[in-house]
């Protein structure tokens, strides 16, 4: 396991998730990838992680169903969500916690880097 953390990195756009997951990795980061909320939900359980960052569009999450299921969960991580839809931002917002950030996709990666640190961190 990486010594700064590990990560899972969830999207449904597999260029977006790969560059995600390679920029964090050139970071220190470990990170894993999913496309969907069933995989998710399934390494969540099998592997220990520091942070999910997810999209919220991916398969399986209708009404944010994922975040709801974290919230329940005895192992709680920090979550940063991603959109590239702003006006779900204030449905996003009141889904806390255990959510973190809320990013506007396209979003600079230092901003992403710094959410992910001060998450890795708590």
């Amino acid at each position: 396991m990486s010594d700064i953390g590990r990560i899972l990195v969830a999207d449904d756009e597999d260029t977006f998730l790969q560059a995600t997951a390679d920029l964090l990795r050139k970071k220190g980061y470990e990170c894993n990838c999913a496309s969907d909320a069933k995989t998710v939900t399934e390494m969540l359980r099998s592997t220990k992680y520091d942070l999910l960052i997810t999209d919220i569009n991916i398969p399986g999450n209708k009404d944010l169903e994922l975040i709801k299921d974290l919230q329940n969960s005895p192992k709680v991580i920090p979550v940063i969500l991603m959109t590239g839809e702003p006006f779900l931002l204030p449905a996003i917002q009141s889904v806390k916690p255990p959510v973190v950030a809320c990013l506007i996709k396209p979003f600079d990666f230092n901003e992403l880097l710094e959410h992910v640190k001060i998450s890795i961190g708590r």
